[in-house]
């Protein structure tokens, strides 16, 4: 456009001058435009349908070799007559002109113009062509410019011309410059370069939706298209918030978040993908819109998933190494006891003393019922670490409903359904499991109640369990024979992953652990929706 207001503004002088000799100083002024237009419009043609790897210096100076020597014989035309000859002042027509018969280069230069324009033309149509319907205004209004001033410029070099004699191309300046600029503000001619978008957005695997800045979509590629079964001529230049409204997950993402998962069917089945947001900008930093990625993670969640088995696998291998160690010396204790009594009540017998000896065999019927109910309920532990491998809420519901049955305790368990479709991972599923089997088994042996209740939460990023019931309870600093052993191992188990058990109990008010572990960016249980990570909570709830 500044090439052509020197064009029109050299042209002007070139009419209102008196004399030959300020006319051919003028228009000599003008053929820095007539060089320059032809080779800057080939470069904004390149630059605009992607091709920049073109414009390296080398190529660049070529193309304005001819235009240079143009130049240059235009000011030393009276040596040679290469570009004017047969020059005077012709006042036969309504306003005086230049007369002249051109020379052989004018000729050179101008199959050389209409070269470089025609290349610049071929370009934009194809732009034209390959682009998507909200997007085909913006070339379209570059090449309807281009082509008014071929056409104007070609018919005025032929000899047609509203003034005879002169070169009139710069009238043809007014309707380019509408053009162009209806292109510029209506389509936004240079927010997007269509080709460059071609050959990058239109053959990448992550879908790609582009939301302009008032909320419409104004572009998605073809494997968004295929991810959301949606053809685009449905769905460019709509309001986003309408056409995505089927996917709650980019309707999130519409109305201001920056990144979620989302699990979606499609005719492959259930496939998991990762949705993130970035706004657009130019180079001045003004909001041009926002993109949406669409990216397919389900072999990323199939790779996961078997890593967490594997981890589950060994972190249930490893507790029932260590159910058998402590069954073993559990066992032990008790075999030893129960040797040692024997041994008593033998000598008691052999010396008549009956009632002492019915004592001690009472009291190693005892703790042979405990030791029964112990391997019971060490069984009970490794069927539900077993369990595991189906889910830790599977397991978990599984154990309670054998102790209920088993030990006539009936036990209500409370999970939200967004923890209920969570993995905590495997080594803190484990433990969180034997932590709340301990609980239970406390509640059956020492609570004196046919009740409890185990409550699940989350809460500032931690994942909070309650085990309560309204048995006998006790005093904290006398605690039950054997509770004591049973709240360390809780707690060593907690720790273990991070966590902490706290208990609180009052004579006659029952006893309620509370047990806190940290959740990290929890993964989907198998089969279920695939769930944000812990939102940030207040200083309060910490």
């Amino acid at each position: 456009m500044l090439i052509s207001a020197w064009w029109s503004a050299t042209n002007g002088l070139e009419v209102i001058a008196a004399d030959l000799p300020t006319k051919l100083l003028w228009a000599n002024l003008q053929y820095l435009a007539y060089v320059s237009a032809p080779v800057v419009w080939v470069v904004m043609a390149l630059q605009y349908t992607g091709k920049e790897r073109w414009l390296m210096r080398g190529r660049l100076i070529g193309l304005s070799i001819i235009p240079l020597l143009t130049l240059l014989l235009v000011w030393t035309n009276d040596r040679h007559g290469l570009m004017r000859q047969g020059v005077h002042l012709d006042t036969s027509g309504p306003l005086p002109v230049i007369g002249k018969t051109y020379g052989p280069w004018h000729w050179v230069h101008i199959g050389y113009s209409y070269l470089l324009l025609s290349v610049a033309f071929v370009l934009l149509l194809g732009a034209t062509v390959d682009a998507p319907p909200p997007h085909r205004g913006q070339p379209l209004a570059l090449l309807i410019g281009l082509l008014l001033t071929m056409l104007w410029n070609g018919a005025c070099a032929l000899g047609f011309s509203l003034i005879p004699g002169m070169d009139t191309t710069a009238v043809s300046f007014i309707p380019m410059g509408i053009v162009v600029a209806w292109g510029l503000f209506r389509h936004r001619l240079f927010d997007v370069v269509p080709v460059a978008r071609a050959t990058v957005v239109e053959n990448m695997g992550e879908g790609v939706i582009v939301i302009d800045a008032q909320g419409r979509i104004a572009d998605l590629n073809p494997a968004a298209r295929r991810m959301l079964g949606l053809p685009a001529p449905q769905a460019v230049g709509r309001e986003a918030r309408e056409v995505l409204s089927a996917w709650p997950a980019l309707q999130a993402l519409c109305e201001g978040a920056r990144e979620t998962e989302a699990v979606w069917e499609t005719e492959k089945g259930q496939r998991h993908y990762h949705l993130s947001l970035s706004p657009l900008s130019d180079r001045h930093g003004h909001p041009l819109g926002r993109l949406i990625l669409l990216r397919d993670a389900t072999e990323e969640r199939r790779v996961q998933a078997r890593r967490m088995e594997q981890q589950r696998t060994v972190a249930i291998l490893s507790e029932r190494e260590r159910l058998a160690r402590e069954l073993h010396d559990s066992l032990g204790q008790v075999l030893g006891f129960i040797s040692v009594q024997a041994q008593a009540v033998r000598f008691l017998l052999s010396n008549g003393q009956t009632g002492a000896a019915d004592a001690r065999l009472a009291r190693l019927v005892e703790v042979a019922h405990d030791a029964h109910a112990d391997v019971r309920e060490s069984i009970l532990s490794l069927r539900a670490a077993a369990a595991l491998e189906q889910g830790f809420f599977t397991a978990l519901e599984g154990y309670i409903d054998r102790f209920s049955r088993q030990y006539g305790v009936s036990v209500e368990l409370d999970v939200p359904d967004d923890l209920r479709r969570r993995s905590f991972g495997s080594a803190a599923e484990v433990q969180l499991l034997r932590i709340v089997q301990e609980a239970l088994s406390n509640i059956r042996k020492h609570a004196g109640t046919p009740s409890a209740r185990i409550t699940f939460s989350e809460r500032a990023g931690w994942l909070q369990v309650t085990v309560e019931d309204e048995g006998h309870g006790f005093d904290p600093q006398r605690r039950p024979p054997g509770a004591g052993f049973g709240l360390r191992i809780m707690r060593e188990r907690a720790e273990e992953v991070g966590g902490s058990v706290e208990v609180k109990s009052a004579p006659g008010r029952g006893t309620r652990i509370t047990v806190r572990m940290p959740l990290g960016k929890a993964t989907p249980e198998r089969g279920a929706p695939a769930m944000e990570p812990p939102y940030p909570t207040s200083e309060d709830d910490r």
